[in-house]
């Protein structure tokens, strides 16, 4: 049976091989989220990417998918630098021996986190724009314009 190491929390768990991490950490009483997430999450759905570990070595787990992969890059806004051994604890699963650091800080890649915003401020121009044009059109057909 794999044995999985916390680090940060300096304890040490059998487990049976497959298990998903995230499960096994509620399981065994160690959040996968900070604080402020453990209301604010996906509940494993891969989708807001706060239950982010370290694997130390990048050694015991499954693959890192497609879309796992893009999880953590990111949201539509913060693009996020990541390492090999980074890994969302919700689509990770034991296959040996490993070692996990909890809440790691994932660095943010400025540049691209500069293109997003700027494509999210274009769009947003355009949908005020839009929205504007929708409400004179409106107001004119009602005649209380």
């Amino acid at each position: 049976m794999p044995v999985v190491t916390f680090h940060n929390e300096h304890k040490t768990f059998e487990v049976e091989q497959g298990v998903n991490l995230r499960e096994f950490m509620l399981k065994v009483g160690i959040p996968p989220y900070r604080p402020i997430d453990r209301a604010l999450n996906c509940r494993g759905h891969n989708l807001c990417g706060t239950c982010c570990v370290e694997i130390v070595g990048n050694r015991g787990t499954s693959q890192r998918g497609q879309d796992e992969e893009a999880t953590l890059r990111g949201n539509f806004a913060i693009a996020h630098e990541i390492q090999n051994d980074t890994r969302l604890a919700c689509q990770t699963m034991i296959m040996n021996d490993m070692t996990v650091k909890t809440h790691p800080l994932l660095p943010i890649d400025w540049p691209e986190t500069k293109h997003r915003l700027t494509a999210t401020g274009i769009a947003a121009f355009f949908l005020l724009a839009f929205l504007f044009m929708f409400g004179v059109m409106f107001f004119d057909m009602i005649k209380m314009y």
